[in-house]
Formats: C-alpha cells, structure tokens, sequence
C-alpha cells in the first residue's frame, strides 16, 4: 500500500496532542484519512504504544471537539509490514468544528489546504458558521453518538400529563429517530443519561472577574429534567423577597420576575442550536442574571416578528414535546410579556449567541462577606423613582452612572428604580443599553 500526502490524506510518524487540529481541518473541509504510524515518505514506521494511543485519540474524539464529532469518525489499525498503524476516517461535518478549549478562533478552527491544515481567518470562520445556521439542519436529522439511550424520565413526564406510552412505538412517535432509524440528537437530549450539561453560575460581584460564589451543573440526564432543575434553583434559591412598609402598606419586591424568567429561560432551552452541541447557561451577578444560548435569532425571524411574539422554533419536534409537557404554550405571549416588564433592551442578538438580561429590583447579598451590596432597605424607594423618572424625561439616553450622579444615589438605586418604572409601563428602553435610550410611556 502507497502512502501519499493529499488534501484527503494526512500522515504522522507518531501520535502527538496536534492530531485534533488535523481532525478538525478534515471535519471543516471534505473528509480524509490519518493515518500514524508513517513517515512523510509514505514508508511504515509502525505505532509502539498502540493501545495507549488508540485511546488518547478516542478521548479527542469524544471530549476534545465541538460539536461531537463522533458520529463522522472512524478510528481503527492496519497491520501493514508486519507493523501497526492507526487509521482515522473523518467525514465531512455539516457544521463548524473547533477544539474545545480554544473555541471558534484562530487557534481552534481549521481547514485542509492541500496536503496541510491551516488557521482558519475570522472571516472563513463567520462564513462556514452562518452557511451551517442557514442550512437549518435538524437536530432529528443527526445522529446521536448514543448507542442504546433509555427514557424513562420522559416517559414519567408524559404518562403524568396523561399520555399513553407504546413501548414499541415510542421513539418513532416522538420523533427520536433518524430517517434511516438510527437514533437522532433529540433523542440524546431526552435520554435519561447524556453529556449535556447545564451551568448556572453565581458572581461574587458584577463582574466574572469579581469570583465565582456557586457553580452548579444540572446535566448528563434528560434536558426537561435538568432545565426544570435549573429553574427551580434561580426561582426557590436565588429569587429573595424584601420587605418593607409605607405608610403602614406592605410592599413584597421579588428580586426578578419568575414568570418572565421562566418564559426566557425555558426558551432559550428549546431555540438554542442543539447541533451546535453547546448547551444554553445561566450566569448570576449581584445587580442582574444573563441567559446565553446559541444560535441568535432564526434567520427566518426578523426583530420586529421577534417582540411581536411570532413564534418559528428552530427546533420544531422539540417544541412540540414541550408543549405536550405544559412548557410552553403556541400563544406567543411569553416575549411580549418580558419586554413588558423590562423593555426590549434586555435581548442582545450577538453572532452566534442572544443574551437576556433581567436587572434584580436590588442587589443581593454577598455571601462572602455576608453583607448586603444594596443600599438600605428603608430608603424611600418612591422619591428615588421620582427622581429618576424626572432626569430621564429631560435626558433620555443617560447611562445609570450619570443618572445616580445627577440624583445623589448609588447606581444600584437607580437600576432598582427603572425596573420598578418598567413594571409600572411609564417607561420603556429602545435600543441597546450602550446606544439606546429610555421612552416615557405616561
């Protein structure tokens, strides 16, 4: 057998970490073969350590590379000479493939170039990302690198809410198969045991830089179960209630609104790009809590369709089980109902990824210190108000810090107030936080 480099062939003498930057650039081009264990000459040198090796590849294979790759890879040996080499079959991959640590960038993207893998340009990694999204492929149209999941959360899940569960049938019914009946990514989603994971994470400040306080995960198991998790945590965990009297009324201030933050974060779960293979997360901050999930906004949505609650689910089949679950209704209520209570300004549409941002009517507490970061709960919060509604009426693009200056208060008062103008519909935020600006409603 002749051993020749070629845009589709790549050779090594030895096995080396650098063997994922040849996968990746096969993954993002047309496919080709690695083979170790030969010299640049196409002569058989053989592979000494060739179980050692072997499974040093598999875990690059398996946890090394975005999105999972395994389904498009075949690792296997010859014996050629009397000698041991490692033969790598890679498909061409219907997406942008990256190593894991570096994400997409320079360093973690690549593409085949004649007989060498070379950095991809942040234009080609732009181009080959949005041509992916655009080709709208399914998550029921890809492989599952799953072998034989179980379902028996789901299945408790729909026999709860009624449903009559045909144990022949099952995966068929609910779309958990490919066309050639192979199970899809769906099906690894629901699964009882998978390698989604979900973070949420807790600040020790307004910034990641100020420390991480909390990091829990809710993964590896059926995603209705984990997100569901995921949720209680933020409403029961992080979502005080403060109290306070005036004139002898009692006011109850929840730290967000748990229905406008379960219709966020229940969506970002069922739109996010799960062929992407980056699952969405929940970062909490001391003044705000962020939901970051992949894929921005459907190329067949536009923004104004967006606020108006029109409702395209990138993920169709998923959609459906949710709605089955009571996760989420075809009204299209729920983002009409958070720019309501917080204005538009809380999505950001980024290139790959949409962030919300929900502002906490107060600071919470820093455990740490076991102080509280927000001013005195007996400050008079209407006069505050007041205040702000008034300088923003004269000056309507005014940041936070400038307003606080104007009115003497800290920037957590004023973030505090605006939610509370918000809730009340007076105001409302047009445009991003840095170049929009706030519009009286009353």
């Amino acid at each position: 057998m002749n051993f020749v480099e070629t845009e589709h062939t790549e050779l090594k003498q030895r096995f080396t970490d650098a063997i994922s930057k040849e996968i990746v650039a096969f993954l993002n081009t047309d496919g080709g073969t690695v083979y170790i264990g030969v010299n640049d000459d196409g002569s058989v040198c053989g592979v000494e350590n060739l179980d050692d090796s072997l499974k040093k590849i598999a875990d690059i294979i398996e946890n090394q590379i975005l999105p999972e790759p395994r389904a498009l890879i075949e690792l296997g040996t010859k014996f050629i000479e009397q000698k041991h080499i490692i033969e790598i079959k890679v498909q061409k991959g219907k997406g942008l493939y990256y190593i894991k640590k570096y994400g997409r960038s320079a360093q973690g993207c690549f593409l085949r170039v004649g007989s060498t893998s070379r950095a991809m340009t942040e234009a080609q990694i732009n181009q080959v990302h949005n041509k992916y999204l655009d080709s709208q492929v399914k998550i029921t149209e890809i492989e599952s690198g799953i072998k034989n999941p179980t379902f028996q959360y789901l299945k408790l899940l729909l026999t709860e809410k009624g449903y009559t569960i045909n144990e022949k049938t099952f995966a068929e019914n609910f779309h958990l198969l490919t066309h050639d009946g192979k199970y899809n990514k769906m099906a690894e989603l629901m699964a009882d045991k998978n390698e989604v994971s979900i973070k949420v994470v807790r600040f020790k400040g307004r910034e990641k830089a100020d420390g991480i306080a909390v990091r829990n995960e809710y993964g590896e198991k059926c995603l209705v179960v984990a997100m569901k998790q995921a949720f209680e945590y933020c409403s029961d965990v992080i979502n005080e209630t403060h109290t306070s009297f005036t004139k002898g009324v009692r006011n109850d201030i929840p730290l967000f609104d748990n229905v406008a933050f379960r219709e966020v974060w229940f969506n970002a779960c069922l739109h996010n790009n799960w062929a992407d293979g980056t699952p969405p997360a929940i970062y909490i901050y001391t003044d705000r809590l962020e939901i970051i999930s992949t894929g921005g906004l459907p190329h067949n949505l536009s923004i104004e369709d967006f606020y108006r609650g029109v409702s395209k689910p990138v993920n169709e089949e998923l959609a459906k089980i949710f709605i089955r679950l009571d996760l989420m209704e075809q009204t299209g209520f729920g983002i009409p109902l958070v720019t309501k209570r917080y204005g538009k300004s809380v999505f950001e549409f980024l290139d790959f990824f949409m962030r919300v941002t929900i502002p906490f009517a107060f600071e919470i507490v820093n455990e740490e210190k076991n102080e509280p970061l927000n001013e005195p709960l007996n400050e008079p919060l209407n006069d505050s108000v007041k205040l702000v509604l008034e300088v923003i009426s004269k000056s309507s693009n005014l940041p936070k810090k400038q307003i606080a200056s104007k009115i003497g208060k800290s920037r957590a008062t004023v973030t505090r107030a605006l939610a509370t103008l918000v809730k009340l519909g007076k105001i409302q935020r047009v445009g991003s936080d840095k170049n929009g600006h706030w519009e009286i409603l009353q």
